[in-house]
């Protein structure tokens, strides 16, 4: 018999000893702790965590599962032992699993705020939604390399002047689905306003909008959202949110509103603090909306009239949080509103 040094290992096995070692290497028990969450029990070689409930233990809540070099998922369960089964189906690397029993109506709440928790303490959380930063490769990156997106984050607006892409060609049937709204659009008296206003954002806050179009980044036009109350020109979507909006007051179709949403972070950064914003903008509302695409770094800006939406869009502070915010909702996902979208109003515009 051969002493141990001696043992010929296969590459596959000396492989699986150290994806074996790397995933048993667990977070220390306060940084779950710091969250609210018990110690991990290691998993890393368990399809179930059903001895962890047996018949009896709640198994509705929030788990927190644990990837090699402390990267962390949070969900939430109704069963979080059926949860973790279709989690061990996707991925082999999951390593540690914790859980917190919650009431199901608090889920939501409970889910999000522990997120957020979690990203002000700086971990690294592979969720897509309540995050304000993806982490890993995303769809975007297949069109859009990183070293693009960040070349393009230095200066939008030169970067998409230079971005010489061909326009998409959509179907007949998406062009004649929207044309008589479109010709309705042009003939509204604020129509060309709102034209400058959408160009202006797609200049400077949308990256690569030929390539980005219709995939991760729609336009609606006249859509019938909130139609009796506040009308709208169009509506600039990305991911599963609204970035800019623009539309009438209801009982004046002269007189113009709107609102864009941008990353809090940023305008902060730049501003110095909210009061300073507003002292450069008397007028401007804040509204808090919760996008879950946005995250926790969010902020809508509210503008009453043209003029104001003209010196909002137009400060470069404002637009730097704007694009910003549009690259972090266009990584996680791709739009689900395409079908709305209007070919002939991204046309004039792009």
């Amino acid at each position: 018999m051969r002493a141990r040094h001696d043992l010929d290992l296969s590459t596959a096995a000396l492989q699986g000893i150290y994806w074996h070692d790397r995933c048993m290497t667990m977070a220390s028990p306060d940084l779950y702790a710091m969250l609210g969450f018990p110690a991990a029990d290691q998993v890393a070689t368990l399809k179930s965590v059903a001895h962890l409930f047996g018949a009896s233990k709640k198994r509705c809540g929030i788990y927190l599962l644990e990837f090699p070099d402390e990267r962390f998922y949070i969900g939430q369960a109704v069963d979080a032992v059926r949860r973790f089964g279709q989690h061990r189906k996707n991925y082999d690397d999951i390593c540690g699993f914790s859980f917190l029993p919650v009431v199901k109506e608090r889920l939501n709440t409970v889910e999000r705020d522990l997120i957020e928790r979690a990203e002000r303490e700086g971990l690294v959380i592979l969720n897509t939604i309540h995050v304000s930063n993806v982490v890993g490769e995303t769809d975007l990156d297949l069109i859009l390399l990183p070293q693009e997106q960040d070349k393009w984050l230095e200066s939008p607006e030169a970067f998409n002047a230079a971005d010489l892409v061909s326009p998409i060609v959509l179907p007949i049937a998406q062009l004649e689905r929207f044309a008589r709204k479109f010709h309705r659009y042009g003939q509204h008296p604020l129509s060309a306003k709102a034209n400058d206003l959408l160009a202006r954002y797609v200049r400077h806050c949308l990256p690569a909008p030929r390539r980005t179009e219709y995939s991760f980044w729609s336009v609606s036009c006249l859509p019938s959202t909130n139609l009796n109350t506040w009308p709208r020109l169009f509506c600039l979507s990305a991911g599963v949110m609204e970035l800019l909006v623009v539309g009438h007051h209801a009982s004046q179709p002269d007189r113009m509103w709107g609102f864009v949403t941008v990353a809090s972070d940023v305008l902060w950064s730049k501003f110095g603090s909210e009061r300073k914003l507003l002292e450069n903008f008397p007028f401007l509302e804040l509204v808090q909306r919760d996008y879950r695409d946005a995250g926790q770094h969010q902020v809508t800006l509210f503008m009453s009239d043209h003029d104001m939406l003209c010196d909002v869009l137009g400060h470069a502070y404002v637009q730097q949080a704007a694009s910003s915010l549009a690259l972090r909702v266009m990584r996680k996902r791709a739009t689900i509103y395409s079908k709305f979208h209007c070919k002939q109003l991204a046309d004039l515009v792009v």
